[in-house]
């Protein structure tokens, strides 16, 4: 009687080993998840020609997501302050119809004059040799030494450049500032502040 209680539990405890040891294809697993580059949350998303999402903005209040960033406003007298994850990156210095894009040491990167029918964006303070951009016959011209170096259209939620599609916005808008985004020397999260920003004073 002795010998089969020991033998029972001998063998109860080996097939307990093996369920414990056995995975089951049922078993949950777990997944690490993170931010990813593309999840916007914006008025305007901008998307590559095949519709791949590229960043995005709002005008009111200004925000500009690209890649993993987010850059929020924050006012402070007469300038705006972006910061993304708790860090300042850049900052708007405002004055009449001129505009500063500077960097966290106060360098300035570009300085924005807006006319009625135009925008000239310049990397020095005196605006030497700027970019200028114009409405010119229903298309976004974007001239560099009195030379046009492109011609952006735009027709519903697609956006041509020098007659190749280039970008997707998710909703159209009629300001010749979309012009900015032509402009490949400019980095694109600049690029998008420059634009939100220049939307957000003619709001």
């Amino acid at each position: 009687m002795k010998k089969i209680a020991i033998l029972f539990l001998v063998s109860f405890l080996s097939l307990n080993s093996c369920k414990k040891e056995t995975p089951t294809s049922n078993s949950p697993t777990t997944e690490k998840t993170e931010t990813k580059a593309g999840n916007y949350s914006a008025d305007y998303i901008i998307s590559d020609k095949d519709g791949k999402a590229i960043g995005g903005f709002t005008v009111n209040p200004p925000k500009v997501q690209l890649g993993s960033e987010t850059y929020t406003a924050k006012e402070k007298e007469d300038k705006r302050k972006y910061y993304s994850n708790g860090t300042q990156h850049y900052e708007v210095k405002l004055k009449d119809d001129t505009y500063k894009l500077r960097d966290t040491s106060s360098k300035l990167l570009w300085k924005v004059k807006t006319y009625p029918d135009k925008i000239k964006i310049a990397d020095n303070e005196e605006n030497l040799n700027p970019y200028e951009v114009r409405s010119n016959n229903g298309a976004i011209e974007v001239s560099k030494d009195g030379k046009v170096i492109n011609t952006m259209k735009v027709a519903g939620n697609e956006i041509s450049v020098n007659g190749q599609p280039a970008y997707k916005i998710s909703q159209t808008s009629d300001s010749f500032a979309l012009g900015i985004l032509s402009i490949d020397q400019i980095p694109m999260d600049q690029r998008l502040l420059l634009l939100t920003e220049f939307l957000y004073q003619k709001k």
